[in-house]
């Protein structure tokens, strides 16, 4: 079984690459998306902070508070997402039938839940935009594409487990993935 026991925020930037590239790790695009949420956060809170002179009072109370915070979910997710992906893996490994669907249930919800926190952080990012002063939007935007990236890759990680499921379930999820997709903006803000 893969070491799962380490928090990958405790892993240096180079650490996380280098894990990545190795399957015993179980880095995949899950924890690449979650990963990706986490910096596009990061970055919003710096336009936040750039921007300050020109937000309201509420706004920049509630940035101050839902941008952090969003950092430490999707680093959360991040885990998750790695032990998900380690249990369904030696699920697969050790069973010559289908694994238990709670275990695939787990690995489908994990980046669904990803996926919808990447939809919390664009919206925050659309009411952000008005405010952002010209020579940080570039940062927001990047902040947007990060998102926009990680939904998707969240919403291919579920969609790989589709065949796992069994075909009641598996066409609810399709639906709830197509449904987040129709949602996605394709504009920058």
């Amino acid at each position: 079984m893969a070491p799962t026991a380490d928090v990958i925020a405790e892993w240096t930037v180079r650490d996380l690459v280098e894990r990545m590239r190795r399957p015993r790790y179980r880095c995949g695009g899950g924890v690449a998306a979650s990963v990706a949420l986490a910096q596009a956060a990061a970055l919003a809170d710096l336009v936040r902070r750039t921007a300050r002179r020109t937000l309201d009072a509420a706004l920049d109370e509630e940035l101050t508070q839902a941008l952090p915070e969003i950092v430490q979910r999707a680093l959360a997710q991040a885990d998750a997402d790695r032990a998900a992906l380690d249990q369904l893996l030696s699920a697969l490994r050790d069973q010559t039938t289908h694994p238990d669907p709670v275990i695939v249930q787990t690995a489908t919800a994990v980046p669904l839940a990803t996926a919808d926190l990447g939809f919390e952080l664009l919206a925050l990012l659309s009411r952000l935009a008005p405010h952002v002063p010209a020579f940080a939007y570039a940062d927001l935007t990047a902040a947007q594409a990060l998102s926009r990236a990680a939904i998707l890759a969240a919403l291919a990680m579920a969609r790989a487990n589709l065949p796992l499921l069994p075909s009641a379930q598996a066409e609810e999820i399709a639906v709830a993935i197509e449904t987040r997709l129709a949602q996605l903006p394709t504009s920058t803000l």
